[in-house]
């Protein structure tokens, strides 16, 4: 599904040329009838620890986002996502396996000042988990705010997820916040670092997280990149769940045509 999805975008793309693009940059949108393809898989650790109780998450995903202009500087964008997770409770020595259905979501995005001064608007419906285990329904709208220096983009974003409808056993109709500091820089054609650090706050689980994450990226041709990513947890809180670890890493390969 994924390759015939990707082919039928990448019909329509060619219809013209695309120039050479920053397309690691955290605030590009594809130009009228191009495309932007995203494909990631990552690999993430999670611990839970309560005094001599212990229990470890492993989680690997693999996930495809598109981007189709429309116009200038508007464009729908969307993506599926297929993860496998494993748990292991240490404590009594026993695990467990999920496999999870795929996860999508679809939208708008908006790049409402584009020269110096950069302000994107995007707002996404999606749907985790479908199945037998319930599906749990959001609208995710996210803000991004930020300035482009001579040799860098700093920049701050703040999403917000709000619960439409659940089925899913242990969750609540609960928002869930994010805010994101970052800095972009890099050479359009040649290399690029995206830093930053992001607070969570999930209303859902009364949870708190501070993470700092990475990606640095190397353009393979003038619009395709091959990348590198990671995130680590700083801080994390949850109820009933005093100690909170987690790390992620992953490779991310840039498409646009």
């Amino acid at each position: 599904m994924l390759k015939q999805t990707l082919l039928a975008f990448t019909v329509l793309g060619f219809a013209g040329t695309a120039a050479a693009a920053d397309i690691t940059n955290p605030f590009f949108l594809p130009e009228s009838l191009h495309v932007a393809s995203v494909t990631s898989g990552s690999f993430t650790e999670g611990a839970y620890k309560d005094g001599g109780f212990s229990e470890r998450t492993y989680t690997k995903a693999v996930t495809e986002e598109l981007a189709f202009g429309i116009v200038n500087n508007l464009a729908i964008i969307g993506g599926i996502e297929k993860d496998w997770t494993k748990w292991k409770d240490r404590t009594f020595g026993i695990s467990d396996k999920d496999k999870n259905d795929l996860d999508w979501e679809a939208g708008l995005a908006w790049n409402i000042l584009h020269c110096d001064t950069k302000l994107q608007l995007s707002s996404v419906y999606g749907q985790e988990d479908p199945g037998v285990k319930g599906t749990y329904k959001y609208f995710d709208t996210e803000l991004k705010l930020g300035y482009q220096f001579e040799k860098f983009l700093p920049y701050i974003s703040g999403s917000v997820v709000t619960p439409v409808a659940q089925t899913r056993d242990g969750r609540t109709n609960r928002w869930n916040y994010t805010t994101r500091v970052g800095v972009y820089q890099g050479k359009c054609g040649v290399w690029s670092l995206d830093t930053g650090v992001a607070v969570n706050f999930d209303r859902a689980d009364h949870s708190r997280y501070v993470t700092a994450d990475a990606e640095a990226s190397y353009y393979l041709t003038k619009n395709m990149t091959l990348g590198v990513y990671g995130s680590y947890l700083l801080d994390g809180k949850e109820k009933g769940n005093p100690d909170v670890y987690g790390k992620s890493v992953g490779a991310r390969l840039r498409l646009y045509f």
